[in-house]
């Protein structure tokens, strides 16, 4: 499949030939709000009408009767996915539609949206998975690729577009954005994630036991009701904020959604495990849920195996450990994308991965991905390896984990609030999973501490212009003691000097409060986070316990405004200094440790392969306490800035939970 898709890239550069640029001007069928500048040359909708009679006049009259038409003529940049006419007679035949007047304002207004995204993305330049932005029906469309042999015997790539829709034309440039012309109105569902899921023959068992559990109403949640940005300027403009030194474009969304990501395990692997039917399941999940919270269970003895709404029910915590809380749509997407992977991660020593809190309360998922080919290449939950020979990490033995598949080929697996993937194992939160594969050092990107930062694309997206962030006023697990500041997810890039390119920043009077991720066992724990000063950056006094109203101060505050190298506090030493002398090397880190700080990591690099983490000195990583912390129980940080400054900056590049039998044991450098 890389092969296909390098294939289909490179005959895109060469074969695709830019649009020719019409001199003309059409008139708008309806009034356009504010002010905009009208092009001389060929915009999307020149573009549509040159041949409308032959391709898009259907298109066309959808763009017009939703007023979307106007957009297209005018300035911006905008992607358009432009289904021809006989994309729409399909559409309309397979609905048993007579024709497109028969289409509601509703049904006008949801193709228009799906077809249309608010940003340029040439396809040659994308991945396969979710487009890094989403379509302005605030959803994400999928990039595929099939194999189509000629008449020759030649095998041509061809892109799709959630599965269903091939790119018949694509990249053709306008002034305004890009074309891509395709076969097929691109499928949406309106269904919830629940009605997905109900619907796929394929796990019909996982089904039954998510129906038995009283989950519909939890997964049939979708917009958010409660969200208001009522009055707040940056909705329709955007603000201009400093972030690592740099102006950043900051636009909040205005509205907020609930999403969901769903791995559900086919019929078939339950049957080659022995599992037939939902009692099967039951006692299944009852074993292994039974061993896992064991202390519990012998407090509480079984007395809620089967009162299935209870969140101690062992099928429930068996399906709730199947759901993550966020809107994924692509297997991929749920690292950071290949171009940062392949520029800022040290393959041969670590996978890129991340950490999600799933829907199961206080429990935690290890998501990583393979590039290389391979038995061993993919997207896996709770692996423990490296790379595609699949060697063991930190002197333990590799376990594979539950790989994440893609669904047949035509079964819909997106619903409006999410997503269903399936998974070629069985999926569960064990013992040996929260006790062995993952008492590790959990490294997690701020980025992903929100479900919002995820639903909304704001985490891994890219722009035309690298400087641009989208902003969050109270973004699900965190809390704002005041609103003199500005919080943003900074869009991703190679060179960004962050750990996957991309960033939560914080600029003013900052005072936030932040529900940790859990960690999966109990035990000691040290918590840290990166560090990284600037002369623009703000001292700042950390707390942590499990009362947001009763926190416990951690230390003297952290001076943001020093480098690594410049802080005395942590006094940074090159390992160059140490002249290749390993044991020096180790006995400096430990004394830096004691003071409270460590080096950065060497998996990662400064951009583009320039310089690993360990190795720069303008960054480092800050202790914040080693404490005893409990698997059920949440836990709080606040962040609160000491030293008043209304353009005070702070870069939250990512967190670590690293539990006692790792840091009290020659932790590695990694």
């Amino acid at each position: 499949m890389l092969k296909i898709k390098e294939t289909y890239k490179l005959v895109l550069k060469v074969f695709m030939a830019l649009a020719p640029i019409a001199m003309t001007v059409s008139c708008w069928d309806e009034v356009h709000p504010g002010t905009y500048y009208t092009f001389t040359g060929q915009t999307l909708a020149d573009y549509l009408e040159q041949d409308s009679a032959q391709r898009f006049s259907s298109f066309i009259q959808i763009l017009k009767r939703t007023q979307r038409w106007g957009e297209l003529e005018t300035y911006g940049t905008f992607t358009c996915f432009a289904p021809t006419d006989l994309a729409f007679s399909k559409y309309l035949e397979s609905r048993n539609i007579s024709c497109l007047d028969s289409l509601t304002w509703d049904q006008c207004d949801t193709i228009a949206r799906t077809h249309l995204i608010n940003t340029v993305l040439y396809l040659s330049e994308q991945s396969e998975g979710g487009l890094p932005s989403v379509n302005q029906l605030n959803r994400f469309l999928v990039l595929g690729y099939v194999a189509d042999t000629l008449d020759n015997g030649i095998i041509k790539p061809r892109a799709t577009i959630n599965r269903n829709s091939v790119v018949l034309k694509g990249d053709d440039t306008v002034q305004n954005g890009v074309v891509h012309v395709v076969d097929n109105v691109i499928r949406v569902s309106g269904d919830y994630i629940y009605d997905i899921v109900k619907a796929d023959p394929k796990v019909s068992l996982f089904f039954e036991a998510m129906h038995l559990v009283c989950l519909e109403d939890s997964l049939q949640k979708w917009h958010d009701k409660s969200y208001s940005l009522t009055d707040y300027d940056s909705v329709t403009a955007g603000l201009t904020k400093q972030g690592g030194g740099s102006d950043y474009t900051i636009r909040y969304l205005p509205e907020r959604d609930y999403g969901f990501t769903v791995f559900a395990e086919p019929n078939e692997v339950y049957a080659s495990r022995g599992i037939h039917t939902l009692d099967d399941l039951i006692d299944y999940a009852n074993t292994v849920y039974h061993e896992a919270y064991q202390a519990e269970y012998d407090t509480l003895g079984n007395r809620y195996d089967t009162i299935w709404s209870d969140q101690r029910c062992p099928l429930r915590r068996f399906v709730q450990y199947h759901i993550l809380p966020f809107s994924i749509p692509s297997a991929i997407n749920f690292n950071c994308r290949e171009d940062i992977i392949n520029a800022k991660v040290e393959t041969s020593v670590i996978d890129a991965e991340d950490y999600f809190e799933a829907y199961l309360p206080h429990s935690i998922m290890r998501i990583s991905r393979v590039l290389a080919s391979g038995p061993h290449s993919g997207v896996f939950i709770n692996r423990r390896g490296v790379g595609p020979d699949g060697k063991g990490e930190l002197g333990r033995s590799f376990y594979r984990g539950v790989k994440i598949l893609d669904v047949d080929e035509g079964t819909l697996n997106e619903g409006c609030n999410g997503y269903m993937f399936y998974i070629d194992d069985i999926l569960e939160y064990s013992d040996f999973v929260r006790n062995s594969v993952l008492d590790r050092r959990l490294r997690i990107d701020c980025c992903t501490l929100s479900p919002d930062f995820l639903t909304s694309g704001a985490r891994q997206k890219k722009t035309d212009n690298n400087y641009e962030g989208i902003g969050f006023l109270q973004p699900t697990n965190f809390h704002s003691y005041n609103q003199n500041y500005c919080m943003w997810v900074r869009s991703a890039f190679v060179a960004n000097i962050s750990y996957q390119g991309d960033g939560l920043d914080l600029q003013g009077n900052y005072d936030i409060l932040l529900k940790l991720p859990p960690v999966p066992h109990d035990g000691t724990w040290e918590l840290r986070l990166s560090y990284r000063g600037s002369a623009g950056c703000g001292v700042v006094q950390n707390f942590v316990g499990d009362d947001p109203l009763r926190l416990s101060p951690c230390g003297i505050p952290t001076d943001l405004r020093y480098s690594a190298y410049d802080n005395p506090n942590i006094r940074w030493k090159s390992d160059e200094d140490f002249e290749g002398d390993s044991i020096a090397i180790d006995a400096y880190d430990k004394a830096m440790h004691n003071r409270g700080y460590m080096k950065g990591p060497d998996s990662h690099w400064t951009s583009d392969k320039a310089e690993k983490f360990r190795d720069y000195s303008l960054i480092a990583r800050r202790i914040i306490t080693t404490d005893y912390f409990k698997a059920n129980k949440n836990y709080y940080l606040r962040m609160r800035l000491v030293l008043e400054n209304p353009n005070a900056e702070m870069n939250f590049d990512y967190m670590e939970w690293c539990p006692k039998s790792i840091f009290s044991n020659n932790e590695d450098k990694h």
